[in-house]
């Protein structure tokens, strides 16, 4: 992820505490793109020119560290990844990134919201986590997608497949994608962290954090690797898993030098992804150690084709997803930074046009993932970096 600093090896833990608390060939004609676009290039210069107003609504509390979110459409309810509690996670342990000890526990879940009745539940648990011994973050279930009546889910993971095989056997889970059921079981279905060891070598890092699941297969953001790559491109990346099984890397993302300090070199840090209008796929990037504001970017992916930056300007993304008029939406973390003492995050709109409209910020507080469902209506989980079963559902009602 972010570029190792010399004397700074507290700060590569710092870093993942934040973010946890990121040519193909034979794809199928649902993977076509078409030539062009439907929304413009966004640049640098074009900052946040409009806001509406919102209404939000605490509809669910006690959340154990929620993340990524999305709709599914057929039962009529939101489901939310939680990564876990962390005070369950005694053990085994493994040495992770920076010589993090981590230890596993099975306190990952599914938690489900009625968008009818309001009923709400844990469907699944039971799932693997990790953490440190002292609790302060914990990563497990990072994103969910629903696709064919099927529930898959992405699992982080803070090292490389040994770090998982330390933990254990029923931590087989982390560092993948897999199928999940209400038997409360996890079936791997793509070891992606075994994936970029084969591609860069035994102590190539990974930290698999977005997905979206389509006829194409599932893709899935790697937000993994800082400096064990020259190139800065290892773990960075996006892969398609086809349905046999099959992974491929569909781009990568380079580390750069900062408009904010030219002696600097941040990582790409792709956190999530999203299917466009376009049939395209949309990228966003949290962007690495030291957080820079304005520095994150939306890259438009065609398979076979080299990433394109489609918008910028943003801070700390750690979703993106598309509303009913096919607007791109990008949720930041943090407005102002992961290391500013203000913690507010911020739910932003690219119009058509290119314009950005802050749709929601106040009442955000490192929000992790948001799905629109009506028109105008988001769900967007709150509190996404707190243990201790802090954290929060929001339907965030747009008016404008």
């Amino acid at each position: 992820m972010a570029q190792f600093i010399e004397g700074e090896q507290v700060e590569i833990t710092r870093r993942r505490v934040q973010l946890a608390g990121l040519a193909v060939i034979g794809l199928t004609t649902a993977m076509a793109v078409p030539a062009h676009a439907t929304a413009q290039h966004v640049t640098s210069k074009q900052a946040k020119l409009a806001a509406v107003s919102s209404t939000i609504q605490v509809v669910a509390s006690g959340l154990n560290t929620p993340r990524g979110v999305t709709y599914d459409a057929r039962n009529h309810r939101v489901l939310v990844a939680e990564a876990g509690s962390a005070a369950g996670d005694t053990g085994p342990c493994g040495t992770g990134e920076g010589g993090t000890v981590l230890c596993h526990g099975p306190t990952a879940s599914v938690f489900s919201y009625s968008t009818i009745s309001g009923a709400q539940s844990r469907i699944i648990t039971g799932l693997a986590s990790e953490a440190p011994p002292d609790g302060s973050f914990v990563l497990g279930l990072s994103d969910l997608s629903v696709f064919n009546g099927h529930l898959n889910g992405v699992f982080n993971l803070l090292g490389t497949p040994d770090t998982r095989s330390a933990e254990g056997p029923d931590a087989a889970a982390l560092g993948t994608a897999a199928r999940l059921d209400l038997s409360g079981t996890a079936t791997p279905f793509a070891d992606i962290a075994g994936f970029e060891v084969q591609k860069y070598g035994a102590d190539q890092e990974s930290d698999a954090y977005g997905l979206v699941t389509g006829g194409y297969g599932t893709v899935v953001a790697n937000a993994g690797g800082h400096s064990v790559q020259p190139d800065g491109i290892g773990g960075n990346d996006l892969l398609l898993v086809k349905h046999d099984g099959t992974i491929s890397q569909i781009a990568a993302f380079p580390q750069r030098v900062p408009a904010a300090n030219a002696k600097d070199i941040v990582e790409s840090v792709p956190t999530a992804v999203a299917q466009g209008p376009d049939g395209a796929f949309y990228v966003g990037e949290l962007t690495g150690f030291p957080y820079y504001p304005g520095e994150a970017r939306v890259w438009r992916v065609v398979p076979g084709e080299q990433p394109t930056v489609f918008a910028q300007g943003f801070t700390n993304i750690i979703d993106v997803t598309f509303d009913h008029e096919g607007r791109l939406l990008v949720l930041e973390i943090a407005k102002n930074g992961l290391l500013d003492p203000d913690q507010t995050g911020a739910l932003i709109r690219v119009g058509h046009n290119g314009q950005q409209t802050v749709l929601a910020s106040t009442g955000l507080t490192n929000p992790g993932g948001v799905v629109e469902v009506g028109r105008g209506v988001f769900y967007i989980t709150n509190f996404t970096q707190s243990t201790g079963g802090t954290g929060e559902l929001l339907k965030v009602t747009v008016h404008g």
